[in-house]
């Protein structure tokens, strides 16, 4: 006896525009540290290993079988304390608008960026690997697309059936303070300055900062000093003398010190690594 299923009524679509494609992506280590996309979002899930990544103001602890969801304008950073040896698929998609929330992105204000997807994994896996295969093959881009649309529509059901988990007064105060760096990590900045945007003490600003980030707020103006730097290096020809100037350190050779104590190599090795193992447009973060 055959099994028949008929559609009857089409299930109109969340999306005032639909995602599309921009990259796949497959990383086995710590990959960029503090960066964010304007012109993207991004969906990683995790195969195999554990970490801690931070996203936003939140610290993510990760597990095979989670998702990581990296809203457009939301800094990032994907080296943060790897317990073991990560392996993760990504997809980036862009110029997509559900209703009520702005473009390029996912989360609803206030929803964690980590999800447990253990009960999609057998799902996820399949459709991230075709999107890998097709998007590199000649007239493969209809069906790449067509699966990593797949991947973010099981996704959106999944944010559909989470909860809020925020401490919303914890949270702003964390916020408050890294929108002040991420626009300002170029230049000098003190505790003090920080505990005045928030009226607060020093010391409890570095608490409440750390406690929600795991590091403290000079350590994070650093990691966003070197991720900026990563992204110049990568997408741009610029000297390190002038990279080095660009993320506010005056002295290029404390800079390369700097860079190599974080990353585990020299910023010129870095920067030829990167080219011999990466190609596409650059990103509009830069």
């Amino acid at each position: 006896m055959s099994l028949i299923v008929e559609v009857n009524e089409k299930e109109p679509s969340p999306f005032e525009k639909e995602p599309e494609i921009t990259g796949v992506y497959h990383w086995s280590e710590g990959q960029r540290l503090m960066h964010l996309h304007e012109d993207r979002a991004e969906i990683n899930f995790i195969l195999s290993g554990y970490g801690t990544h931070v996203v936003g103001s939140e610290v993510c602890h990760t597990q095979p079988g989670d998702v990581l969801i990296y809203d457009s304008c939301v800094m990032h950073d994907e080296s943060v304390m790897l317990d073991s040896q990560v392996v993760a698929w990504c997809i980036a998609i862009k110029n997509f608008k559900l209703k009520n929330q702005r473009e390029n992105s996912l989360l609803p204000e206030g929803m964690r960026p980590i999800l447990s997807a253990q009960s999609i994994a057998d799902e996820l896996t399949p459709l991230y690997i075709m999107t890998h295969k097709y998007l590199h093959q000649p007239h493969g881009y209809l069906i790449a697309n067509s699966a990593a649309r797949t991947i973010v529509s099981l996704i959106y059901n999944l944010i559909l059936k989470s909860e809020t988990n925020y401490n919303r007064q914890e949270n702003f105060i964390v916020q408050k303070i890294q929108n002040y760096i991420n626009e300002h990590y170029a230049e000098e900045i003190s505790i003090a300055e920080l505990a005045n945007l928030v009226n607060a003490s020093e010391g409890y600003v570095t608490h409440i900062f750390k406690k929600n980030l795991n590091y403290a707020p000079m350590q994070y103006v650093m990691r966003r000093r070197i991720g900026k730097a990563q992204s110049l290096l990568i997408y741009t020809d610029l000297p390190l003398t002038e990279i080095s100037f660009r993320v506010g350190y005056d002295d290029s050779n404390y800079f390369s010190r700097i860079f190599k104590k974080v990353i585990g190599i020299p910023p010129n090795l870095y920067r030829k690594k990167w080219l011999e193992i990466s190609s596409g447009s650059a990103p509009s973060d830069i």
